[in-house]
């Protein structure tokens, strides 16, 4: 990856591989699959909002980038988490109906984040933090 718009974009396709697996499981009713398959997604999920959170953002803000979209990405964040936290309980009360709903939610959401971050917030990032890509690549895989 040489790129930052690379690299993040890569891991929403990753993300969103597990999410299509969790929810064709839960469709399907297969409650055991969806179970792991939705443990997997949560996990990439919460690793990939740390990558930005912990390292980019920061980085970021840092050497002088926009605040706004930043703030804005935190808080898509936390809607983002709060769904994932409903859809873990729908999973767990094997209740796949109300996990669809928050499903659809939850797609709507993350197709609109990912746009803004791939086409708006990617694109500043890399132009920025042109220097020191690989030192943010290496502090964004050590994540687990």
């Amino acid at each position: 990856m040489n790129t930052i718009a690379e690299f993040m974009s890569t891991d929403h396709r990753a993300c969103d591989l597990t999410f299509a697996t969790a929810e064709q499981a839960a469709l399907t009713n297969s409650l055991s699959k969806a179970e792991t398959a939705f443990e997997t997604f949560r996990q990439n999920m919460q690793r990939h909002f740390r990558m930005e959170e912990e390292v980019l953002f920061p980085a970021l803000l840092d050497a002088g980038g926009p605040g706004g979209p930043v703030q804005v990405m935190r808080m898509e964040h936390a809607q983002m988490n709060e769904l994932i936290e409903l859809m873990a309980a729908a999973v767990a009360n094997k209740n796949t109906q109300e996990y669809s709903g928050l499903s659809e939610t939850l797609l709507i959401v993350m197709q609109q984040h990912n746009l803004k971050e791939e086409q708006i917030l990617y694109p500043i990032a890399d132009r920025i933090l042109a220097a020191e890509l690989e030192s943010l690549f290496s502090r964004m895989q050590a994540i687990q």
